[in-house]
């Protein structure tokens, strides 16, 4: 393409920004409003029995600031993959993320899977309620063996569901829902109270949730300095242990730890702050259940062109697996492709210990098991090199 074609199609891009910039006020306004809209829809249309009647749908209006041009926002809500958009409380001035739930309309077409399933459909009564024939539907569609994507329960069994159900606070049919469509505002709130590295749930006005911001996507941070990767990669290490190890026996396999699902926010030069903000891609085991094999699980390097690939059955047969710290590894050596160059711990020095961190690495990402060191103990081992390099301890 030519400079002036380029510079024409800058030009018009210009004029396009400059055109909607002039509408920000009314649009901004019409956002919020939308979301209030939304929030009743959710709570009084497509599922009542879902939520509380307490709920506050005009907090989006209220108490709730979006950021900077919300025409642009809107646009870019619509291309971003996780549904989210960026916004203030108008009290404390505090960031927030704004994520939709229910995207390309999963909750109506799931409530009309399930009305066809008991025969409800086409009928007023079409609608998810918290009666048994609805919440027996929905129990065999979360403890599907079969999914591959979204809140995976193992093992699959009624125990183990109202094991975890029991954790949190709720309706039972509005839980079992999110654990079939988007499980994040269930997890954030069992984990956030623990200590673990997720945002904190601020509000949930039907199928939308406001979450804590929490920093920048790890990518952002893939050329700044060694010591800082570092300390990034350390708190990474700290976490895969944090949601391997869970709670109450339960623990959180991570099948998507990708460079936009983690966070940064660098607090000060011997301090940054790590945080897992989509977490709807994961495996629940109940470490306590008696079906599992008592032995650990090791995860092998499966090939898999830009992804990353494992083996469910494996996972959910076992008392505990280590592919959270297998992920973490991975992450930090190489990209999904097997490029050392694009690892987050990239282009390390000629220092004996960096030397040595990289060798600690390759052994934890391509090992043969059953011959695998075992891999905390090579996290832990690197975390104690990041100590002496990076806070001399």
């Amino acid at each position: 393409m030519s400079h002036h074609r380029i510079l024409t199609k800058l030009h018009l891009i210009a004029i396009f920004l400059s055109v909607i910039t002039k509408y920000e006020p009314a649009e901004k306004k019409s956002s919020l409003q939308l979301l209030t809209q939304q929030c009743r829809y959710d709570t009084e249309v497509l599922c009542p029995g879902c939520f509380s009647a307490s709920i506050n749908c005009d907090f989006f209006e209220n108490f709730l600031t979006l950021d900077g041009n919300e025409l642009l926002e809107g646009i870019m809500h619509c291309i971003n993959q996780h549904g989210v958009r960026y916004g203030t409380l108008n009290d404390n001035k505090q960031r927030v993320v704004i994520r939709n739930l229910n995207k390309d309309g999963a909750v109506r077409a799931l409530s009309d899977e399930i009305c066809d399933e008991i025969g409800t459909s086409g009928t007023e009564e079409c609608r998810l309620k918290n009666e048994e024939p609805y919440l027996r539907a929905l129990r065999r569609r979360v403890l599907d063996e079969n999914l591959v994507e979204g809140a995976v329960i193992c093992p699959s069994d009624e125990e183990v569901l109202r094991r975890l159900l029991l954790e949190i606070d709720g309706h039972e049919l509005s839980k079992m829902l999110l654990l079939k469509v988007n499980v994040q505002p269930l997890l954030l709130k069992m984990l956030h109270e623990r200590g673990f590295p997720v945002p904190k749930l601020v509000f949930q006005g039907g199928f939308t949730v406001v979450e804590t911001y929490e920093g920048q996507s790890l990518v952002n941070f893939y050329d700044n300095s060694l010591n800082v990767r570092l300390m990034i990669a350390n708190e990474l290490i700290k976490a895969s242990l944090k949601f391997t190890n869970g709670y109450n026996g339960f623990r959180f396999y991570l099948t998507d730890m990708s460079l936009d699902n983690i966070v940064v926010r660098i607090l000060s030069s011997k301090e940054v702050k790590l945080s897992f903000v989509d977490l709807n891609n994961v495996i629940i085991l109940d470490s306590h259940n008696r079906r599992l094999n008592p032995h650990a699980h090791t995860h092998s390097r499966i090939d898999c062109d830009g992804c990353f690939a494992y083996v469910q059955n494996d996972i959910c047969s076992y008392e505990k697996s280590d592919i959270n710290l297998y992920a973490v590894c991975q992450l930090l050596l190489e990209d999904l492709n097997g490029d050392s160059s694009r690892g987050f711990l990239h282009n390390l020095d000629d220092n004996p210990n960096l030397v040595t961190i990289q060798s600690l690495l390759q052994n934890c990402v391509y090992c043969s098991p059953p011959h695998c060191e075992n891999r905390q103990a090579i996290l832990q081992r690197i975390q104690t090199i990041i100590r002496d390099v990076v806070y001399n301890v």
